[in-house]
């Protein structure tokens, strides 16, 4: 219990990670913070051991992998590179083509069907709203959608003789024709490319493949890794010191199987422990924080703190529902969603790793925290929120 809570509201909460931790499914390792729009924290808890490989209790400030929680801050810093010029008078409705990102012959590459190139076409506004029609490297194939694939980059390496302990850069210019050179590369190279789901601008469809190459326009706008852009401009301005991009900007200490961070399970695979290497999502989701973290970054976010200009936040937040968009969302931003709750609308993202980073608006709290758990219930947030309203 922590003195910005009665006891019972406490217990009440604690009981939902219990319920999560022994209900179906299973999850081995859940966290959670709720903090009000003041910035007071109303409750934090967590439950299990943080890792397959040791005795060591989870803790609420446990550091845990985001996933695609990230792509919110790799939108950030397009929008912060938009606002100062680095995409010209068209700003996030620019071309990937004509910014220089990639070479055209690569751009044109991107996105086929058949006799047709759409590549050319892309614009980052797109990109941000996964509307480029672009697949999924990570989880789409060729011929099909999500699963993981076979096909796909996370579908091989599951598969017998699959090596996911392998360490992915996001792409590398001087094999463009080599699929095992780099996630973009094997994005061009193993027929993924070549089968897009429609012209940019169609439909939606989530992609972190969009947000691999929204990296790369990061790196060429503000010509430094996208790593330390993360950190200068978002992490140490905000004091997010247990905040970093991991496998490129790990912080000293960490140990050789990713310790103290807590561990993330694919089914019965503990992935830090198992020496999984995720290093593959990058831009699209490779940042680890805290729970206490996510919610100081939301908060500035949604306070305008991040951006010089007061539009841009309202640029970020100009919901459009996309043909594809299902429910729960009801709107995606640039990269953000609306989503649909028991408790009214909620602003934020998540992450494969039930990762979850939200602002409800009707009870003026955050919400931040994860289940570690690739295949837990997707809504598990849902509860605390709702419980929070009935405790008001």
């Amino acid at each position: 219990m922590n003195a910005g809570a009665p006891m019972a509201a406490a217990g009440h909460f604690a009981a939902l990670l219990e319920e999560l931790r022994r209900g179906p499914g299973g999850v081995v390792n859940p966290l959670a913070r709720l903090e009000r729009g003041d910035g007071s924290l109303l409750w934090e808890g967590a439950n299990g051991r943080a890792r397959a490989d040791g005795d060591e209790a989870l803790t609420p400030g446990h550091r845990f992998h985001v996933a695609s929680i990230g792509k919110t801050m790799t939108a950030t810093l397009v929008l912060r590179h938009a606002e100062r010029g680095a995409f010209g008078p068209p700003g996030i409705d620019a071309r990937l083509a004509e910014l220089g990102v990639l070479d055209s012959r690569i751009v044109a590459r991107l996105s086929r069907r058949g006799a047709e190139s759409f590549g050319e076409r892309i614009t980052l506004r797109q990109l941000l709203t996964h509307t480029a029609g672009l697949r999924d490297a990570m989880v789409d194939d060729a011929t099909s959608l999500g699963g993981p694939a076979p096909g796909s980059l996370i579908g091989r390496m599951l598969a017998p003789g699959g090596d996911p302990r392998r360490c992915w850069e996001p792409w590398d210019a001087g094999r463009p024709d080599d699929a095992e050179a780099g996630v973009v590369n094997f994005f061009l190279n193993s027929g993924i490319s070549d089968a897009a789901l429609g012209a940019p601008g169609e439909a939606f469809h989530y992609s972190d493949t969009g947000f691999m190459l929204l990296g790369l326009a990061v790196e060429h706008a503000g010509r430094a890794p996208f790593h330390s852009q993360l950190r200068e401009q978002l992490f140490a301005p905000l004091g997010l010191a247990d905040t970093y991009l991991a496998y490129r900007d790990d912080p000293p200490g960490l140990g050789p199987a990713r310790q103290p961070e807590s561990d993330c399970w694919a089914a019965d695979t503990p992935c830090l422990s198992g020496g999984v290497n995720l290093s593959f999502d990058w831009s699209g989701g490779g940042v680890v924080s805290t729970a206490g973290s996510l919610i100081a970054f939301l908060r500035a976010l949604l306070q305008g703190r991040l951006f010089e200009r007061r539009g841009t936040l309202a640029t970020m937040l100009d919901w459009v529902a996309p043909s594809g968009l299902a429910p729960p969302r009801s709107g995606v931003g640039l990269g953000l969603f609306r989503t649909d709750s028991p408790c009214g609308p909620l602003i934020g993202h998540s992450g494969a790793w039930g990762a979850k980073m939200v602002f409800c608006p009707e009870l003026d709290l955050y919400f931040a925290g994860t289940s570690n758990q690739s295949h837990g219930p997707a809504n598990w947030h849902w509860p605390f929120l709702e419980a929070a309203r009935r405790l008001a």
